[in-house]
């Protein structure tokens, strides 16, 4: 059996907004398209199918769900909806992509929830079915209420931080028991902000999740415009680039990054 996880980058949807909610640079973040188009980012959003060498398989964040086409004031909210532009192309939804691959959501053992901000559990309900939707506990406590729209569906199970040798706090969970994936406890942009370390053939693959929106935003150190906690953005932050430095890291991947990646690893 193989020592490593193969990991695939899915892009569920797309999301536009003004860049100072990526990139700090206001103390207040106005709405899509007010600053004009030069203010403007818009960027993927990003879900990961991750196969165990035992062959059980895991999703990382939920991208849009497909109400987004024909309802998405009733599923986002009237505030949300008049805050962002959002796009989800036909076949791009996790189910469709799932679906294109000859899987259901029976076929995925687990669901991680990298946090509870709408684009990444926007989708939850169309994995309905899939054996376990896992978040961290200080995520679910500070969060479950105000985003149960979205995750009302679906049975998500909190757990409580483990010590694992990774990350700015080293808490979080060795998923499998194997040292193959840890959920890795990043917290700043939410108290309870997982990022995911992924051994894959060719070393680990660090996926930030929004630690920082972007490549640039480890590499000049800009923390997103929403934080719940600054100091442990700025602290999760400096872990994601010390960790993007190491030799054994094939790549560190954001869940907005715009930039060509690559799919497969």
């Amino acid at each position: 059996m193989n020592d490593f996880v193969k990991v695939e980058v899915l892009h569920t949807g797309r999301l536009k907004y003004d860049r100072s909610l990526a990139f700090k640079e206001l103390d207040s973040i106005p709405p899509v398209n007010q600053r004009g188009e030069s203010f403007q980012s818009e960027v993927p959003l990003s879900s990961y199918l991750i196969e165990h060498p035992s062959g059980r398989r895991v999703v990382v964040d939920a991208g849009w769900h497909e109400d987004i086409r024909t309802r998405p004031e009733q599923h986002l909210g009237s505030d949300l909806w008049q805050f962002i532009e959002y796009d989800l192309p036909a076949g791009s939804s996790v189910r469709e992509q799932l679906q294109a691959r000859g899987l259901t959501p029976k076929d995925i053992d687990l669901v991680v929830i990298s946090h509870l901000d709408v684009d990444h559990i926007s989708g939850l309900e169309l994995l309905k079915g899939a054996g376990r939707f896992l978040v961290s506990q200080p995520e679910w406590e500070f969060a479950a209420v105000s985003q149960e729209a979205w995750h009302q569906e679906v049975l998500v199970t909190p757990f409580a931080l483990e010590p694992i040798p990774y990350g700015p706090y080293q808490a979080g969970l060795d998923v499998f028991g194997d040292g193959l994936l840890y959920l890795v406890h990043t917290p700043g942009h939410t108290p309870g902000h997982l990022s995911i370390l992924a051994k894959v053939e060719k070393g680990w693959l660090l996926l930030a999740s929004d630690a920082g929106y972007a490549e640039r935003s480890w590499q000049e150190m800009i923390l997103p415009g929403i934080t719940s906690d600054p100091d442990q953005a700025m602290k999760s932050l400096q872990w994601v680039r010390e960790f993007a430095g190491r030799e054994d890291c094939v790549a560190a991947l954001a869940h907005h990054e715009a930039k060509p990646i690559p799919m497969r690893f």
